[in-house]
């Protein structure tokens, strides 16, 4: 359950410093619809690909020790 509790902390902060770097960027062709399939290819694409390759690798860090 630590584990678990630390793997979503980590996710989090993570999360949370993609978005403030994302917002932080000044772009003078701004556009929202871009702005929003950013968000949207991390949120929906590589934060679950992140999520399972750190657990894969939890899984084999427990079974090598």
């Amino acid at each position: 359950m630590t584990f678990s509790l630390i793997l979503a902390i980590i996710t989090c902060v993570i999360a949370a410093v993609i978005t403030f770097v994302l917002t932080q960027v000044e772009d003078k062709n701004y556009s929202s619809e871009s702005s929003l399939a950013n968000l949207f290819s991390i949120y929906i694409i590589w934060l679950p690909i992140g999520i399972v390759v750190i657990g894969i690798i939890v899984l084999v860090w427990r079974y090598i020790i």
